[in-house]
């Protein structure tokens, strides 16, 4: 049965006492001040216009019957006693009598009897004057915002000779100054405001006074009584005295207190109840909401190396190892509930395998935690990896056994039969192994077996297997072979010749040098057998061939491999023959090197044999055959004479001088050949013997030879590079491709492969991969960056050209120049190219 959501009333709206009843208070004070200010003012006004109606017009009348009386006896005199009469009044600014003729009769001004009206008496006007005789009544204008009134009226002038009845009107003129009466109007309007002021602030205070008394006072102990609860004090609450709504209110607030006081002991029994269960579990516990850490038991804290409650608060995916953050945020994302490995980090950065037990659990109604249980697994893996140890390990050497190499082998053949992919097992068995153990001591012997283990294991390649299945004898499963069957098997036995070649080496133990050799049998995957225990029986079988043989080859199982084998010996011994032959059959091939300016920048020494018997070999072929047997050391010594010896007879030719003098010859050094302890030696000697200058002569190394041993290898250059020899390194971005070796390494020149180079002006370039210039165009702005030049190899088209000119290389090599070319060509061609300019 699930519980409808709870429905809310609809929200009341709130406002703050202490803010809003004294402001309505004040506004209300305001409000009602403003009404009486503007009832006053309208009062102002109707008293103005009433003395206006009333006592100025009654004024005026008077005045005006006093004038026509006196003027109506004949001789005109006490006119000026009337008219000064009105000079009394406070007031009356100005008052005149004028006659028909525009002339002033009398006024209270002395000044202007018996002058114009219009041109003597301040503010009179004709255009008034023709206004009160049209209209033949009194005229009063008031002026509020001047506080003036001006009063006119017709006056009956007295009896003319000869006429029977007055006709000729003169005019009053009464100008008054409202200003004191106005003065008189405001200050009783003043003293009315002060009093309503004082009123309306009294009542104000008393209001505050008793809000605050009986409404907020009430109302801030209601809110600390709420306060003290919310702490979880339920005994420092308000006392009331009185009644009332607020008293109603505390006792519901008392009321509420005892039943949460109830609940809340209730609830805090309970987590102490739940606490100690929970702390007493070996499991650690953790809760988390929205990705953080609610929740955590003592066993959680100890795992993770946190002090008590110190997982609280904490974001759960910052304990987790960064290899599981992606699938754990996924799970999360999810709300994936199960159970899974997991690794956490704990406060020491330590990495902590744990099984990890995951439970959504709802809280109320819109809450959802999750419940996470971890188990420290270490103890676990580390006894299941000591029984994989002991079921698929050698306990004395370390490597694998017999058992693991053939289930290596089991899924090699799998995989065969589903793809086309070669591979080989090859065995190995240390001749005369017994006479150490029967001259020496059980003891001396597994010394050797484990030395011979570390030879071997510093040999094996990613990818590969190797293994110790029986006293002397060792195997080595190489995967994933490039090529045909010959190539495959060609290489799979070059390989195997390193191992037997690191077994030879001379071993010291307890005073002695023993010279150990071995014995190698190899077979084919899927070629030979399709079952693993045979495949294994077969190799045994080919290496007591080679044992009974009495040398230090590989031999094959098959016939048509060793056959090929066996070619490859015999190339291996006529190459051996062809380097200690005089004159040398071997000879020097020269391309060129380009730069950006079209001009020879260099050349690149690249051996050739010319055997008798099998013409031209390619270098692809006895190449790999001279590493895998030593003779590179010899082979490589070889060119670098002979190509230093070049150098030099190019530079002291006049003929050649104008090409010649700056060029830089570039050779190719092994890496077997750099790690010659005498190699740094042997460079100095040939440039002290041969005269060239160091700068001019340039090794080509591979990245593999830089990082197989960096301390040395930047020695050995840091030595050579204090003569001037200049390194170039080949092949970049085919291997390791590390910049460290690239900021640490007296590097001059990166070679960029010509993988790179032959896609540049390929027609819609397809597939996933990127682009070929985008990855030009960044290894060039590297190289310059640290101050390297850049050489691109394999530039065959013209395209080819302007891309990589217009990617910033600063050389360059391929057949859009020359071929190499031997010794004879290469001058006649540089000679041309010259003569070309």
């Amino acid at each position: 049965m699930t519980t409808a959501p709870p429905r809310h009333a609809p929200p009341v709206r709130v406002f703050s006492l202490r803010l809003w009843l004294p402001l309505s208070l004040v506004l209300a004070s305001g409000v009602m001040f403003l009404i009486v200010l503007a009832a006053q003012q309208q009062h102002y006004q109707r008293e103005l216009q009433q003395f206006a109606d009333t006592t100025a017009h009654a004024e005026l009348l008077e005045t005006r019957r006093a004038l026509e009386t006196v003027l109506r006896r004949g001789d005109g005199t006490g006119t000026d006693s009337v008219v000064s009469q009105l000079a009394l009044n406070p007031a009356i600014a100005h008052a005149a009598l004028i006659g028909p003729d525009g002339n002033v009769i009398a006024a209270t001004r002395f000044a202007w009897r018996g002058h114009s009206a219009t041109a003597s008496i301040p503010g009179f006007t004709d255009e008034a004057a023709l206004q009160v005789r049209q209209a033949q009544r009194e005229l009063l204008h008031l002026d509020q915002a001047q506080l003036r009134l001006t009063a006119l009226a017709l006056v009956t002038m007295g009896l003319q000779p000869g006429e029977m009845r007055a006709t000729r009107q003169g005019l009053l003129w009464i100008d008054y100054d409202l200003r004191p009466v106005a003065a008189q109007t405001w200050a009783q309007l003043r003293q009315l405001g002060l009093m309503l002021a004082a009123a309306v602030l009294l009542a104000v205070l008393v209001l505050l006074f008793l809000a605050r008394r009986g409404i907020l006072r009430p109302v801030a102990a209601l809110r600390a009584g709420m306060q003290s609860i919310g702490a979880g004090d339920f005994q420092h609450l308000p006392q009331w005295r009185g009644s009332g709504e607020f008293r109603d209110l505390g006792i519901a607030l008392e009321h509420m207190a005892g039943q949460l006081q109830a609940r809340s002991t209730a609830l805090a029994e309970s987590e102490a109840r739940f606490r100690q269960l929970s702390d007493a579990a070996f499991e650690a516990i953790v809760l988390h909401e929205n990705g953080h850490v609610t929740d955590a038991n003592a066993a959680a804290d100890r795992l993770l190396g946190t002090p008590p409650g110190g997982l609280v608060g904490t974001p759960i995916l910052s304990w987790v190892a960064p290899g599981f953050l992606e699938s754990t945020t996924q799970r999360m994302a999810n709300g994936t509930e199960g159970v899974w490995e997991v690794d956490l980090v704990d406060t020491q950065g330590q990495v902590i395998p744990c099984e990890c037990s995951v439970r959504k659990r709802q809280l109320g109604h819109n809450r959802q935690v999750r419940v996470v249980a971890l188990r420290d697994i270490r103890t676990r893996l580390a006894a299941e990896a000591e029984i994989r140890q002991l079921a698929h390990f050698d306990a004395l050497t370390g490597l694998s056994n017999r058992r693991f190499l053939l289930e290596q082998v089991t899924q090699e053949l799998a995989a065969a039969d589903t793809q086309p992919r070669r591979a080989a097992l090859a065995t190995i068995n240390i001749n005369a192994f017994q006479s150490v153990n029967d001259s020496m001591g059980m003891a001396v012997g597994d010394t050797v077996l484990r030395v011979m283990s570390r030879r071997l294991s510093a040999l094996q390649q990613q990818g590969q297997t190797l293994s110790r299945v029986d006293g002397d004898t060792f195997a080595l499963l190489l995967p994933d072979l490039q090529g045909d069957l010959d190539a495959a098997s060609a290489a799979a036995a070059r390989s195997v010749e390193m191992l037997l070649a690191a077994i030879a080496e001379p071993l010291e133990v307890q005073g002695q040098v023993l010279h150990l050799s071995a014995g190698a049998g190899l077979v084919m995957i899927p070629n030979d057998s399709n079952d693993a225990p045979e495949l294994l029986r077969e190799a045994e079988t080919a290496m007591h061939r080679a044992k009974d043989a009495g040398d230090d080859h590989v031999h094959f199982f098959a016939h048509a491999l060793q056959e090929a084998a066996s070619e490859r010996l015999a190339l291996r011994s006529d190459l051996r023959r062809a380097l200690q032959t005089s004159p040398c059959p071997l000879v020097l091939h020269y391309q060129p090197q380009m730069g950006s300016n079209g001009r020879l920048a260099g050349v690149e020494a690249l051996v050739r044999w010319q055997d008798p018997k099998r013409g031209l070999v390619s270098p692809a072929q006895f190449i790999p055959e001279a590493e895998a047997s030593g003779l590179i050391v010899p082979l490589g010594n070889w060119v670098l004479q002979e190509a230093a010896t070049t150098l030099q007879r190019w530079q002291s030719d006049p003929a050649c001088s104008a090409w010649a003098g700056p060029l830089t010859m570039a050779v190719n050094v092994s890496a077997r050949q750099f790690r010659e302890a005498d190699f740094t030696h042997r460079i100095e000697d040939l440039i002290a013997r041969v005269g060239i200058h160091a700068f001019a002569l340039e090794l080509e190394l591979t990245e593999s030879v830089l990082v197989e041993d960096l301390e040395a290898t930047l020695e050995k250059m840091t030595q050579l590079r204090r003569h001037g020899v200049r390194f170039a390194l080949d092949d970049f971005g085919t291997g390791y491709s590390s910049l460290a070796y690239l900021k640490r390494l007296p590097i001059d020149v990166l070679k960029i492969d010509r993988s790179f180079v032959m896609d540049i002006d390929a027609p819609g370039h397809s597939g996933q991969g990127k682009r070929p210039a985008v990855l030009i165009d960044a290894i060039v702005a590297m190289a310059h960056q640290l101050d390297l030049k850049v050489l691109a190899e394999g530039v065959e088209t013209e395209t080819q050209h302007t891309s990589l000119l217009l990617s910033g290389c600063d050389l360059f090599q391929g057949y859009r120049f020359a071929r190499p070319l031997p010794e004879a060509e290469l001058r006649a061609w540089a000679l041309q190219l010259e003569a070309a300019r």
